[in-house]
């Protein structure tokens, strides 16, 4: 659940839609599991959630059977553990089990059922007691919660309250009104999240009207990847509320999202998909001609005068697209005025440098990461043990410094490996701008390994041996903080590296 490239997760809130009637719950669940089994072919994953409250302590002694419109609600759906213990069985046949948890005794019964998640509803997301309890008490299990209701300091306190103690938890984008209008959705505050929190902010818990059917196809598209909706059946003994949706509404509902994983797809096919669209465009694409006015000599290099680009292109013939500043080619043959010029008459020699690729790929970190460098950046690239192996040892930056100030991004790629070094002078602080990478210190024999994420920061002290690896398939972005530029300063444990005079190319970032 950490990547908008998982799989959706539709979960089907059944809240107190069973009535307290374990055969009617039963009912519901089987028509959602027929539903949903029509749909996993689009790679949606399924799950039921139940809500649990102790009533024995939730519900004040002034309150007990009272006419109060919530209490009576919950004191008459009431399931004894006989009854849970059944229906969770039934349940875990079918689907993954996510449960509600309302006070500290719920956290627990939790825990013991074995439910695959469990979830902080958003009237819950800051009752404290029990966000502490739930911390506390919750290891391994994966959290999922809903921030209905919330402004951005709410949202901001409660993220960096389980953000820093590092479990493992997704926010839905939640609107507290029951039934949500569309005019009330305002899916583009989920966008305004995301660009804040990464994916974090990765579910829509939605408890619009019942016959809504886009609202999940245009939150996949914005990078929703989990949903909630409340469901129930038609049924004689029982009403449904305005929110909660039949078999019937939520397939239009999953049918537009189906449509929307359809078309949104994803990277991988993507790319996969490039030479298909290489090949219809070939059609349109001018071959490269010998000039009407010229012939083409053995060795002779192919130039602007001795060629023409123009329509049709053949199958086996160079074309204009390939005709760049960085490729140069020479006739392995005589060539006749107006002839199509094959490729296998050429030798091709590519004139682009690693250096320029490499750059590329920075431009694409710096894109992704979306950190802003400054105009007319020279990018520094760093290849200890030789350009041909900086795929595995290197690392690429910019530098910006002036007498007592000096701040780097350093650029390391998925896997590549900064070689072990240290300085005798400098103290310098990284902090995560993007990615994340494993960081070994090593001082005074003791050996620390570190995994730094996005937002993470530490502090290497001068004579600290530190050596790190790019964890992200995307690249790491660090910022290096130091308080002075030093140069010769860096001393590489693979003294090797230190005699290579020849380990740094640079090249304009633009």
């Amino acid at each position: 659940m950490s990547s908008l490239n998982d799989k959706p997760l539709v979960i089907f809130e059944l809240a107190n839609n069973h009535m307290g009637d374990v055969t009617h719950a039963k009912k519901i669940i089987d028509n959602y599991y027929i539903l949903s089994s029509k749909y996993k072919k689009y790679g949606i994953d399924f799950a039921f959630k139940f809500q649990f409250r102790d009533l024995d302590t939730f519900i004040h002694p002034k309150f007990k059977n009272s006419e109060h419109i919530g209490v009576k609600r919950f004191e008459s759906t009431k399931f004894g553990n006989k009854q849970w213990v059944d229906l969770i069985k039934f349940t875990k046949k079918r689907f993954l089990t996510i449960c509600t948890a309302f006070d500290e005794p719920s956290v627990d019964k939790i825990i013991n059922y074995k439910f695959d998640y469990i979830k902080i509803a958003s009237c819950s997301i800051n009752d404290w007691p029990l966000i502490e309890y739930i911390a506390k008490h919750i290891k391994k299990k994966k959290i999922v919660a809903s921030l209905g209701g919330k402004n951005e300091k709410e949202i901001r306190d409660i993220i960096s309250f389980f953000s820093n103690r590092k479990k493992n938890i997704k926010y839905f984008y939640c609107v507290a009104k029951y039934p949500t209008l569309p005019k009330d959705l305002n899916l583009s505050y989920f966008l305004k999240l995301k660009s804040i929190y990464n994916d974090k902010i990765s579910g829509f818990s939605t408890h619009e009207d019942p016959d809504e059917v886009l609202s999940g196809a245009i939150a996949y598209a914005m990078g929703a990847r989990f949903f909630e909706k409340h469901v129930n059946i038609n049924s004689k003994k029982y009403e449904i509320n305005k929110y909660s949706t039949t078999p019937d509404q939520i397939e239009k509902w999953l049918s537009s999202l189906s449509d929307a994983i359809i078309r949104c797809g994803s990277a991988k096919k993507r790319a996969l998909f490039i030479n298909i669209e290489k090949k219809n465009l070939g059609q349109f694409e001018r071959g490269v001609y010998v000039n009407g006015n010229k012939y083409i000599q053995k060795g002779e290099l192919l130039n602007y005068k001795n060629v023409v680009f123009a329509y049709p292109k053949l199958n086996t013939q160079l074309s204009a697209n390939d005709f760049s500043k960085f490729s140069k080619y020479t006739a392995k043959k005589n060539l006749k005025a107006n002839e199509p010029i094959s490729k296998n008459h050429l030798i091709k020699q590519n004139s682009r440098t690693i250096v320029e690729i490499i750059r590329d790929k920075i431009l694409g970190i710096i894109s992704l990461s979306k950190i802003v460098v400054p105009n007319n950046s020279r990018l520094e690239i760093s290849h200890h043990k030789g350009l041909d192996k900086f795929k595995k040892y290197g690392l690429a930056m910019i530098t910006v410094h002036n007498e007592k100030y000096c701040k780097k991004y350093l650029f390391i790629l998925h896997n590549q490996i900064h070689p072990a070094q240290y300085h005798n002078i400098k103290e310098e602080t990284f902090f995560i701008l993007f990615g994340s990478i494993k960081l070994i210190l090593k001082k005074n024999g003791k050996e620390i390994n570190r995994v730094l994420k996005t937002g993470d920061i530490i502090t290497i002290k001068p004579g600290t041996i530190h050596k790190f690896k790019g964890l992200s398939k995307n690249g790491a972005v660090i910022e290096e903080l130091s308080t002075k530029h030093i140069k010769n300063d860096s001393f590489y444990i693979d003294k090797n590296i230190n005699k290579n005079e020849n380990r740094k190319s640079l090249i304009s970032l633009n």
